[in-house]
């Protein structure tokens, strides 16, 4: 069953290489990979996608969201690192 899991995190604490472990997890997982940032939403479809949402939003934080089997696996080390 599919499982829906989201974290809220400043896009300061996000940078290149953990969006990119993201986004490779999720690829390998066939999950999907939703980044939300005040108006914006975009589904992410390849690496592309991904770093030019990021290069466009620097100031915000992020609303990113998993949609797959293991999606609260995914995002947990990010909200591990987010507490601290």
């Amino acid at each position: 069953m599919s499982q829906i899991y989201s974290i809220r995190i400043a896009a300061k604490a996000l940078n290149l290489h953990k969006l990119i472990s993201l986004y490779e997890k999720c690829q390998h997982a066939q999950h999907r990979l939703y980044v939300y940032s005040k108006k914006t939403m975009c589904n992410i479809k390849n690496i592309v996608e991904l770093e030019t949402f990021r290069l466009t939003h620097l100031e915000s934080d992020y609303l990113i969201v998993v949609e797959g089997k293991e999606a609260q696996d995914l995002l947990q080390p990010f909200e591990k690192e987010n507490a601290s």
